[in-house]
Parts: structure tokens; C-alpha cells; sequence
């Protein structure tokens, strides 16, 4: 479903921090697309449709957000400010924080430790549109021809856990297609929702993916002074774990 009002949680005149909901894509992915963010963005900042790109049809948009992802999409006002901020989601000094509701296996959490998974990432699969991560000591040419050539590192930690369901809270510095999904599914904990390679959503509660981008941490482009930006997490996952007796929170 396609928001009538575009959620600005931060904006100065060098750029703005908009709500992607879930279901939306963030840009278009083929000719005459419509219903996109960026769509809805230039209709409130027509300023944004004259600027610099990663592709032609995403005009100042400096990261992307899978469509069945919500949370928080930073977008450039001004050329220069596209510059400083793409240099700095690609080198690294960009955090990002998501939010997942997923499932696990019981048993298989014995603590709530830090979790740290680290590796490079391949595409494989129908069309090539999932991604495979990619590991030291990988045997398979094909995979390691094709992976990407450098790693990436997502760190999790446990929120909340009840009846097969755990919420985790996940940080990326630099971000691959799909790296959070993926990271999570191998370390045991698919999320709610994933079509690609999640678990079902539990019957009685809203179908969606349960993934939300949930704070930014960044480099001001033009003062260089931190900038933290949050969005709330949508509703339908705290009742996950509401209506559960024995949630930890």
C-alpha cells in the first residue's frame, strides 16, 4: 500500500530522512514504475529530481531499502551533499541499525551474546535475485568466481525473545543486497516474513517482513558533526511479542 503522506523524520538543506514503509519500492526497477519513494520525495522536494545518482532513476538517494523493508532512507538535497554522503555510506563511517523479528529454533539460543558474522556474498538462484554469503574455505568455483570481493560484517544482539520468536537488534557499516536477511537466516534466526529465505509469519498477526530499518548514525556532510536519526518500530512487532507470556524486553 502506497502512503498518502511522505514521514520525514529529519531535514536541513542539505538533505532529508524519509520513512520508507513496507511493500514500497525505494526507486523505480523498470521504465514508467510508479508508487516509489523517490516518487513521493520530489513531489514534496522537486529540488531532488535535478541531482546526481547511483542510477539515473534514483536522483539523490544515497542507500536503498529492499521493497518489503521499512525504516529510514537518507536522500540528498544538494550535489555536493550526495558526494560527502555517498563517500561516507561506502567507506563505512555510516551505521546503520535494524530492527528483526525472527524465528529460532528452541535450544539453539543459549545466550543472549553478541553475535558477529562476517563474509563476502554471491548471487545465485533464479535470475540471480537471492544471495548466497560466502565463506573462507568455500570449495565452490563458481561461487567464489561470482562473490563479491570484498567482505561485510553484520553484528546482532537479542532484545526480545518468547515462543519461538526473537527480536534482534542488527548493525552494518557498509551494506551488501540483502546482507541482513541473509546473515541472519545462516546464524539460525530467519525473519518473519522473508518470501527469499525467512519463516512464515505466525497466523493471527499482520503479513509483512519483519524488518525495520530503525536509526541512522552519520557524518553531517556539511558540518561534519554526528547526526542520529531514529524511527519507531511499527506496531505490529512488539505484539509479537506482547501477546506472549515470558517476553523478555
Amino acid at each position: 500500500m502506497v502512503p498518502q503522506e511522505l514521514r520525514v523524520r529529519y531535514e536541513d538543506s542539505g538533505l532529508i530522512v524519509v520513512e520508507k514503509p513496507a511493500g514500497v519500492h525505494t526507486a523505480p526497477l523498470r521504465p514508467g514504475e510508479t508508487g516509489t519513494l523517490i516518487e513521493m520525495v520530489i513531489r514534496s522536494y522537486p529540488e531532488v529530481a535535478g541531482l546526481p545518482g547511483i542510477k539515473p532513476v534514483e536522483p539523490g538517494l544515497v542507500h536503498r531499502l529492499d521493497r518489503d523493508t521499512s525504516g529510514l532512507v537518507v536522500i540528498a538535497r544538494t550535489a555536493e551533499a550526495f558526494d560527502a554522503l555517498r563517500k561516507s555510506f561506502a567507506s563505512g563511517s555510516a551505521r546503520k541499525l535494524y530492527r528483526a523479528a525472527c524465528a529460532f529454533a528452541d535450544g539453539s539460543l543459549d545466550s543472549d551474546s553478541p553475535l558477529r558474522i562476517e563474509s563476502r556474498f554471491a548471487p545465485y538462484g533464479r535470475g540471480r535475485t537471492m544471495v548466497r554469503a560466502v565463506f573462507p574455505g568455500e570449495k565452490s568455483r563458481k561461487l567464489l568466481k561470482s562473490a563479491s570481493i570484498e567482505g561485510y560484517l553484520t553484528e546482532a544482539q537479542v532484545t526480545a525473545r518468547g515462543n519461538g520468536r526473537v527480536m534482534l537488534s542488527a548493525s552494518i557499516l557498509r551494506g551488501f543486497r540483502h546482507q541482513v536477511r541473509v546473515h541472519l537466516a545462516f546464524l539460525g534466526f530467519p525473519i518473519l516474513g522473508d518470501p527469499l529465505y525467512g519463516a512464515a509469519v505466525p497466523a493471527g498477526f499482520p503479513v509483512r517482513m519483519y524488518l525495520h530499518a530503525a536509526r541512522i548514525e552519520l557524518r553531517h556532510p556539511t558540518s561534519g558533526l554526528p547526526l542520529v536519526v531514529e524511527s519507531p518500530l511499527p506496531g505490529e512487532f512488539a505484539k509479537l511479542f506482547d501477546e506472549e507470556p515470558g517476553a523478555v524486553h
